[in-house]
């Protein structure tokens, strides 16, 4: 076992979590991207090809919008531009999360078998194994998250913490869907509090980093309204940034820095799971007890 090896199975409290989960991206960031390029690339230029042609479109009509003097036909109009943008989004969004994932869960379940060794051949066998049941269970628990939502925000926010375990431990613990949706919400019972922190202070550091992404499409659309509000125009400068290079290309780069910065999170609900596992079975304990025994 190399030293810098991280033992997941242990408890931890937030701070270590956190600082565990930049630890293991440090130590082991170039085969986490390699694998996550292999299995999720394909589908990760989709999603932001799919992205960067609805915000074209979108730009494009604003102005439209606008002017326009019979709001019902517009939608209609908006509907058969964008509608295909929004369906094709949506689908690769789903699967786009599923696989990646699948694909994290995969990558920190061969490390952990091997105890800091990553298999290629194992990484690969663990997504087609798992993927199946981590598409239906993104689309379950996306629906029950919305409608939690939807019903009030608060019983949203509460479906959401149990149920982003659900796939840890359809992967770690190889339960089937029903199995796990049991489990997650046994795993939460007395954590719910700081899981949600842990999630919170991870989601809102990453969003942090994110924006730094997102700041010169901000200026720059900024930059376009006050120009032309200065020239008389009518209508903010949205279709000028559609037709702008610059900011098109901006915007796929924070798009990119958005999908492999989420990354960061799944790796820190990873966390939560070995965490909250440790807690209520000990998981880690006993398996160190078997081999003090032999």
């Amino acid at each position: 076992m190399e030293n810098n090896y991280i033992n997941f199975k242990k408890e931890r409290d937030l701070g270590a979590i956190i600082s565990d989960t930049f630890k293991f991206i440090r130590e082991e960031y170039k085969t986490i991207f390699r694998l996550y390029l292999k299995h999720v690339g394909w589908l990760l230029l989709l999603i932001v090809a799919a992205s960067t042609y609805y915000q074209y479109q979108s730009l494009s009509i604003t102005g439209d919008f606008l002017n326009t003097q019979d709001p019902e036909n517009f939608l209609i109009d908006l509907f058969a531009t964008t509608g295909i943008a929004i369906l094709l989004l949506s689908l690769s969004y789903i699967a786009y999360t599923a696989l990646s994932i699948t694909t994290i869960n995969s990558i920190i379940k061969s490390y952990v078998k091997n105890e800091g060794e990553i298999n290629e051949d194992e990484v690969s066998q663990y997504i087609g194994q798992y993927f199946g049941r981590s598409l239906g269970s993104v689309i379950v628990v996306g629906i029950l998250v919305a409608i939690g939502f939807t019903l009030c925000i608060l019983p949203g926010i509460y479906l959401f913490v149990p149920l982003s375990l659900i796939f840890s431990i359809i992967i770690f613990q190889e339960k089937s869907f029903s199995d796990a949706f049991t489990e997650c919400f046994n795993l939460i019972k007395q954590n719910w509090w700081i899981s949600f922190a842990t999630i919170l202070i991870m989601s809102i550091l990453i969003s942090l980093i994110g924006g730094l992404f997102q700041l010169p499409i901000a200026i720059m659309g900024v930059m376009e309204s006050v120009v032309s509000v200065r020239e008389g125009a009518e209508t903010p400068g949205t279709e000028g940034l559609a037709s702008n290079w610059l900011y098109m290309i901006l915007y796929v780069i924070a798009s990119l820095a958005q999908y492999i910065l989420s990354l960061v999170t799944v790796i820190s609900i990873v966390f939560i799971y070995f965490n909250l596992n440790e807690y209520h079975n000990k998981t880690g304990t006993l398996e160190n007890i078997d081999r003090i025994g032999s």
